[in-house]
């Protein structure tokens, strides 16, 4: 794939983990490097395992497509924070990938850092204690106000840009949760000042077949989101 000239967009695959890991696309597997089949072996039972090949084994294939090369060939390093990331000595594709109850999302950019993440609601979560815990006292009060039928899609959504923006940067959601990240409409520009995420983010909200969902990149320009069903339209 040509990639130059791609700074003002990001690519989302999303991944119905439990079809694509039922014995369609065996070939998921053989595009795991080693240090993702020992991960994948630590995983207590075989639904899980199938997922995690799933996953990462279509990611793999989507950075290979974008660099033009094998997936087993895709070569990934662990940045200073943890952070998987491709060599620096390599095009600049940045990658990040989410997964919640058998369904993924997976990102691809180029030139600019990017998050994101992918939720769903969890029954009996005490957010409210969360909120007033952990979040700025501007999005404890959005969490607190909203009517109780519309409070957890607004947690999620806050924690969702949270998790993306922390992904982004490569830094820990216990640094990311204080990060104010709520404003009016599907959009926020967060300057964060903290060492392990310092700088401007922009982040989208997105509008995934299951959950809700964000993407972050890095710098305050916008950005176009492209949208794949990883069944229909894999590359």
């Amino acid at each position: 794939m040509d990639i130059e000239g791609r700074t003002d967009a990001v690519h989302l695959w999303y991944i119905a983990l439990d079809a694509l890991s039922c014995g369609a696309d065996r070939h998921l597997n053989r595009a795991l490097g080693p240090e993702e089949r020992d991960r994948r072996a630590t995983y207590p039972d075989p639904r899980s395992r199938a997922r995690f090949t799933a996953a990462h084994g279509a990611l793999r294939i989507l950075l290979g497509h974008f660099l033009g090369i094998p997936a087993a060939e895709v070569r990934m390093r662990c940045g200073p924070l943890g952070k998987p990331a491709l060599p620096p000595d390599g095009p600049p594709v940045h990658f990040s990938l989410s997964h919640t109850r058998g369904h993924a999302v997976a990102a691809v950019s180029v030139g600019r850092e990017v998050g994101v993440d992918l939720d769903q609601p969890r029954n009996g979560f005490p957010l409210e204690a969360f909120a007033c815990r952990y979040f700025p006292p501007v999005e404890r009060d959005l969490v607190l106000g909203a009517p109780r039928g519309e409070r957890q899609r607004l947690f999620l959504t806050l924690w969702t840009r949270k998790e993306a923006l922390v992904k982004a940067a490569g830094a820990g959601i216990a640094v990311g949760v204080r990060q104010q990240v709520g404003a009016t409409g599907d959009t926020a520009v967060v300057r964060a000042t903290h060492p392990r995420m310092r700088g401007t983010w922009h982040i989208q909200d997105l509008d995934p077949p299951v959950g809700v969902g964000a993407v972050a990149l890095a710098h305050r320009r916008p950005y176009r989101v492209i949208t794949h069903d990883w069944a229909t339209d894999r590359p």
